[in-house]
């Protein structure tokens, strides 16, 4: 059965994986999951460049806002 958003944010938080630049991820925007690229990691934060909107970049600080995508 698939997690529900709710579900998935009473979780505690978890530490943020380090990324490679240019990982292809989605971050939970409020209204849904929107995808982008990595362009900066580190053990605290993820700073993602999304595909498409205005304010096209987003910092995450919890491991619970980013999915990472597999590779083919």
């Amino acid at each position: 059965m698939k997690e529900t958003e709710q579900q998935r944010l009473s979780k505690p938080a978890q530490p943020m994986p380090i990324m490679r630049k240019g990982t292809q991820v989605s971050v939970y925007m409020g209204a849904g999951w929107e995808k982008g690229a990595v362009t900066e990691s580190r053990k605290d934060m993820c700073v993602v460049r999304l595909n498409r909107g205005n304010n096209r970049t987003r910092t995450c600080h919890d491991a619970r806002n980013i999915k990472i995508h597999p590779t083919p």
